[in-house]
């Protein structure tokens, strides 16, 4: 059994742990922005730890494609730039004892295999030609 004394002792050690284990995960998480550069060099996109876009650059040899070639160069750098940004987060975690199990990444839904369930054709009848409100000679 521990003394009061050695029980202080050890858990102030565990605090101390703790404390240096946050601000390795601060600092981790901090420096898990990610830059990405096109192949070429004229595209550089650079993403937050939380994806968001904090930085373009483009050079005068990007800007002589299409717009639409420009946006998909674009895209394809931000969706690697976030996974990657998404990954250094995720490894964050294993020195807190392995959450990086919390951390997922989110897949995109699968695409559905058949086609939609149709609604049930219902046995109602259909009463717009005629009602009980009227007689025949459209009176009350």
């Amino acid at each position: 059994m521990q003394t009061p004394d050695e029980w202080l002792a050890d858990f102030e050690a565990k605090v101390a742990d703790l404390q240096q284990k946050a601000t390795d995960f601060k600092q981790a998480v901090e420096s898990s922005a990610t830059t990405k550069t096109s192949t070429d060099g004229s595209i550089a996109v650079t993403v937050a730890p939380n994806g968001a876009l904090t930085g373009l650059t483009l050079t005068d040899v990007a800007l002589g494609t299409t717009g639409k070639a420009l946006a998909d160069q674009i895209m394809a750098l931000v969706v690697t730039a976030r996974q990657s940004a998404a990954d250094s987060v995720a490894e964050a975690f294993t020195p807190l004892g392995g959450a990086a199990d919390i951390v997922q990444h989110i897949e995109p839904p699968a695409e559905p295999t058949s086609e939609p369930r149709r609604r049930p054709v219902t046995d109602d009848e259909d009463f717009s030609e005629s009602t009980p409100v009227y007689k025949d000679n459209d009176s009350w």
